[in-house]
């Protein structure tokens, strides 16, 4: 569980718009994978530090939530 995700239930649709992803080098930095023509990284995390390859922005209700979330813990 990680308080960034609160609330978003497990399946939610998010905006994606590039064809790039990072590829952390250490798996527990990993948050969400998606999968989307292969599995890969789409929330990365380290300590107070996350990272995200969609859009939040355009991602309706997800997305409004997952903003909401960041600026509550930080």
């Amino acid at each position: 569980p990680n308080p960034l995700l609160k609330d978003i239930p497990e399946g939610s649709y998010f905006y994606f718009v590039h064809s790039f992803y990072v590829e952390p080098d250490r798996p527990e930095n990993i948050l969400r994978w998606t999968s989307y023509g292969r599995r890969f990284c789409s929330i990365a995390c380290k300590d107070n530090v996350w990272g995200a390859q969609f859009h939040p922005e355009r991602s309706a209700r997800p997305g409004a939530r997952l903003l909401s979330n960041f600026l509550k813990i930080t």
